[in-house]
């Protein structure tokens, strides 16, 4: 079922209705065709809001953090049901703001082995009891940092918003949600299901703001007492900008970035299953996953057969994909891509292959140019002849990001060596560059970002080390 047009998607701030009037107002949300969907409430008045929604905040914190864990497993369980139950709801959602069927549901289906894979972290040891000859007993305990400000992007909202919330809730924190002014509805869904499930209303409250104070509102939510850490996925550009008003007021935060992915061909590689992959790897979804292919360095014995499968995968996938031909949710993203591939080409880069709905491969794409070492965010990516691994490794590790790469060999130990020098938070040998699951940290490095979500190490994210001496 498409949402009415007539509908308008609230806050979930449980002060709300205490808050003077005018405290909110209207927005549209558009779809690509830019037809009206519906509308979503919107925060006004961030001056004198959002220190009550913090306080607010903090109150549910106490009572959250001080639940049984017990019955945080139960609420757990309930939310993953909820998510099942509602699934058609989600994925209509989705596809009325341009995302292909297939990535609809992996986003529930993502988001509720998510919540699974927190439920099984919850019963774990709070810490250990280290060694100590200046006292009786030692022991150490992680607690909760606090309320957390969680903010996640339009591109896969049910997966990206349900780990921003689950992390944090797991740990025995309390969130305050930013949604994306392009997937409030999603975003209002999923925290509908958390709250039907039994979590606290100000344990996890929801609050849109308008595209124009989505900076003030960041600075005033990290500069209150209450909030103790932020995470955040999104672009580089704007993650770098949160990183520097967390810094100003000594707030941690979580970041997971662009990327500028990578996949390296050996010369030993199975072509029949490494092309396709990639191929895949870089258009799924117009090349709007942060996990997407932007290059392929192909060993020079290898090159010339490649890039011929290549071109056969390529008009295969074009011919009978119809998420090729899905326009893009964000019209500034279409004209960065198109910025890129008109620079490229302007500067000598040769066009391998184009689709009118936007697939493109290029090579001779050289430094100088802006898609060499922007994230391009879309359906493109670039072939490079190698002779040496080493060299590639060292033009790998150059790049300002470091999210995700793979190695494509059937010399598997060789690859393990290579991985290990590769300055990027996950390889994926044999295997997609598209790769995130609950039971594996997820993140990157440099520009990438910082910290990793899912399981344990997403929880860790979110606590403190405590430590207890006793005489």
């Amino acid at each position: 079922m498409t949402p009415s047009a007539k509908l308008i998607v609230p806050s979930v701030v449980p002060l709300l209705a205490k808050l003077p009037k005018g405290s909110t107002r209207t927005l549209p949300v558009l779809c690509p065709e830019n037809k009206l969907l519906h509308k979503f409430e919107c925060l006004t008045d961030l001056e004198e809001n959002i220190p009550t929604i913090c306080h607010s905040a903090n109150v549910g914190f106490v009572e959250w953090s001080q639940t049984p864990y017990t019955h945080k497993i139960s609420v757990f369980k309930r939310a993953a049901e909820l998510l099942a139950q509602r699934k058609d709801a989600f994925v209509d959602g989705h596809l009325a703001i341009g995302g292909p069927g297939w990535f609809a549901n992996f986003n529930v289906d993502g988001a509720i082995k998510q919540i699974e894979q927190y439920v099984a972290c919850m019963s774990a040891p709070d810490g250990v009891i280290p060694k100590t000859s200046a006292t009786r007993l030692a022991l150490t305990r992680r607690r909760p940092l606090g309320p957390v400000l969680a903010i996640s992007p339009w591109n896969a909202p049910v997966i990206l918003g349900a780990r921003a919330i689950a992390a944090p809730l797991a740990a025995g924190c309390s969130v305050v949600a930013k949604s994306s002014e392009k997937s409030p509805m999603l975003s209002y869904l999923l925290v509908k299901c958390f709250h039907d499930a039994g979590v606290p209303s100000e344990a996890l409250q929801l609050v849109h703001v308008a595209p124009e104070d989505t900076v003030e509102a960041t600075e005033r939510f990290l500069a209150s007492r209450h909030i103790r850490k932020v995470n955040f996925t999104g672009s580089t550009e704007v993650g770098r900008q949160i990183a520097m008003v967390a810094a100003k007021h000594l707030k941690p935060y979580l970041l997971e970035l662009g990327g500028k992915n990578c996949a390296i061909v050996a010369k030993d590689a199975d072509l029949d299953v490494a092309v396709p992959t990639i191929v895949n790897n870089s258009w799924l979804h117009k090349g709007q996953i942060c996990m997407s292919t932007d290059k392929v360095y192909v060993h020079s014995d290898r090159y010339d057969d490649f890039k011929a499968k290549c071109l056969d995968v390529a008009r295969q996938v074009c011919a009978t994909n119809p998420d090729m031909k899905i326009k893009s949710r964000d019209s500034s993203v279409e004209g960065k891509v198109q910025l890129q591939l008109e620079d490229a080409i302007e500067k000598g880069a040769t066009v391998l292959f184009q689709d009118p709905h936007g697939p493109t491969i290029l090579e001779q794409v050289t430094p100088d140019m802006l898609i060499y070492s922007h994230e391009t965010f879309g359906p493109v990516f670039s072939i490079y002849q190698y002779e040496d691994i080493d060299t590639v490794v060292d033009m790998v590790n150059s790049d300002g990001y470091g999210l995700k790469a793979s190695i494509w060999s059937a010399d598997r130990l060789t690859a393990i060596e290579t991985a290990s020098k590769i300055q990027c938070g996950g390889v994926h040998i044999n295997g997609s560059c598209i790769h995130d699951e609950a039971t594996i940290p997820h993140g990157g490095v440099k520009e990438s970002g910082t910290g990793r979500f899912n399981s344990t190490w997403g929880v860790e994210e979110f606590t403190y080390i405590q430590t207890t001496t006793v005489n």
